[in-house]
C-alpha cells in the first residue's frame, strides 16, 4: 500500500512570529491571541492538513515526519515572543499538532536546536511521549524521539535530521546547498559499506530547496514557519521576504517515490507589489 510521508517541522510556537493557535491560555490566567501574520500561518497550517486529509481518502497511510523546532523556548534574549514561560510554549505546540493528530497514521519525532527545545531537545521528546499516548510514535529504542530517523517506507530509503551539512543564504546558491548535502550523505554511506539513503531530508534554515543531487540520493531542506526575526534582518539577504511555510510530501510506493512541495505565498510587504 502507498504511503504518503510528510515532512515539516521549524514550528517555532511560542514565537511572535511564527505560527500559534487563534487564542492560547497563560500560566498567569490570562491569553495570548494571534497577530494577523500569526493568524495567516494557522490558516495555512489548517489549509495543508486538509489537503493532506484529502489526499488520503484515496487510501493511502499518512506518515507524519516533525523534523525538530517545535517550540521557539526562550532563547538568546530574545524580546520576539508571546510568553517566555516554556510550558505555556509547550501546552500551544501540542495543541497545534493537534491538527495533524487527528489525520496521520503514524508519526516521527526528529530533535531539534536545544536552543529553542531545551537540553538534549528534551521538548521535542515530551511531545513525541505526549504523542504516543494515543497514536503510533516510531520509537527510537526506550526513546520517542530521534536525532536522526533513518526509515524504509515501501522500499524508499529515507534519512531525516534537523540540520543541514551546509546551507546558501542567497537565492542562487540554495539549490547547489541541497546538492553538496546529497554528496556528504552518499559518501558517508558509502565509506562506513552501507547503501545510500534515497532521499536525505533537512530543516533548520528555513527555506525549501531541492532535490539537490548526487548519484541516487536526492537531498531537500524543508522551510519553517516563522518569519525573519531581529536577527535574521540584521543579517541575511533578502530578510523582508516572509519565506513561504509548507511542507515536503512524499509518494512511497514499491521502491519508488516522487515529491511534492506544499507552500504558502504571502502577501508581499514591498511598497510597489
Amino acid at each position: 500500500m502507498a504511503i504518503l510521508t510528510v515532512h515539516f517541522g521549524d514550528e517555532h510556537v511560542g514565537s511572535s512570529l511564527a505560527l500559534c493557535p487563534p487564542e492560547v491560555g497563560l500560566d498567569d490566567g490570562g491569553s495570548y491571541k494571534a497577530s494577523p501574520l500569526q493568524l495567516w500561518y494557522w490558516e495555512c497550517w489548517l489549509r495543508l492538513w486538509a489537503y493532506v486529509a484529502k489526499i488520503k481518502e484515496s487510501g493511502v497511510k499518512v506518515l507524519a515526519v516533525c523534523g525538530g523546532d517545535e517550540r521557539d523556548g526562550d532563547h538568546h534574549r530574545t524580546v520576539q515572543l508571546w510568553a517566555a514561560n516554556e510550558h505555556d510554549q509547550d501546552r500551544a505546540a501540542m495543541q497545534a499538532l493537534a491538527v495533524p493528530a487527528r489525520i496521520v497514521d503514524a508519526w516521527a519525532f526528529v530533535r531539534g536546536t536545544e536552543a529553542h527545545d531545551g537540553p538534549a531537545s528534551a521538548a521535542t521528546e515530551r511531545y513525541a511521549e505526549a504523542m504516543s499516548r494515543d497514536h503510533c510514535v516510531l520509537r527510537n529504542g526506550n526513546q520517542f524521539s530521534w536525532w536522526c530517523w533513518t526509515g524504509q517506507v515501501e522500499g524508499v530509503k529515507i534519512e531525516v535530521a534537523h540540520a543541514p551539512g551546509t546551507k546558501s543564504w542567497v537565492p542562487h546558491t540554495r539549490a547547489p546547498a541541497a546538492s553538496r548535502h546529497a554528496f556528504y550523505t552518499w559518501e558517508e554511506y558509502v565509506e562506513d559499506g552501507i547503501e545510500p539513503p534515497d532521499v536525505v531530508i533537512r530543516h533548520h534554515v528555513h527555506y525549501h530547496a531541492g532535490p539537490g543531487c548526487h548519484e541516487d540520493t536526492c537531498c531537500y531542506i524543508v522551510p519553517g514557519w516563522q518569519a525573519a526575526t531581529a536577527y535574521v534582518n540584521n543579517r541575511v539577504m533578502s530578510a523582508r521576504r516572509v519565506r513561504r511555510p509548507g511542507a515536503l510530501l512524499l509518494y512511497c510506493d514499491k521502491g519508488s517515490y516522487r515529491h511534492e512541495w506544499k507552500l504558502y505565498r504571502p502577501k508581499s510587504g514591498v511598497a510597489w507589489a
